[in-house]
């Protein structure tokens, strides 16, 4: 009895001890696109750090789980465009908070041209409640 009662113990220390070291250490970001008709039929590309993240339709978001510091993110626009990136959005990514990332459409002459901005919880929610989370990211539709 004194045996099974210690292997217990040891069991319970044991797991314990693992899924302590399991926790990874994160920030999350979501990347959102809802940019009314402008755009509408194109998919855009979403960047972090220079790397394809995401392709989104208009009315939709991901979330992406980043290490905590500063990141760099830029979206491009499918379809026929040049393909140029958009100046990249610097953000830091603290453990355990969310940052938002919209993209902005203007008018620059004849043509849109498009750029990632940081937004507030509360400037988000509106957008995340009408929009459809993508989680797989990068597959062909």
């Amino acid at each position: 009895m004194k045996s099974i009662k210690l292997f217990s113990l040891l069991a319970f220390c044991l797991f314990s001890s693992f899924s302590a070291f399991s926790q990874s250490t994160s920030g999350q970001v979501y990347l959102i696109r809802a940019t009314g008709f402008t755009g509408s039929a194109v998919n855009y590309s979403f960047y972090i750090d220079g790397q394809l993240v995401c392709k989104q339709k208009n009315k939709s978001f991901s979330v992406h789980d980043l290490s905590p510091g500063e990141h760099t993110i830029s979206v491009s626009s499918g379809g026929i465009s040049n393909g140029k990136k958009s100046t990249p959005l610097k953000v830091t990514v603290v453990e355990g908070k969310i940052n938002y990332v919209s993209v902005v459409s203007t008018q620059a002459g004849y043509a849109n041209k498009i750029t990632c901005q940081e937004i507030t919880k509360n400037s988000a929610d509106p957008a995340l409640a009408k929009s459809k989370q993508k989680t797989d990211c990068l597959a062909k539709e």
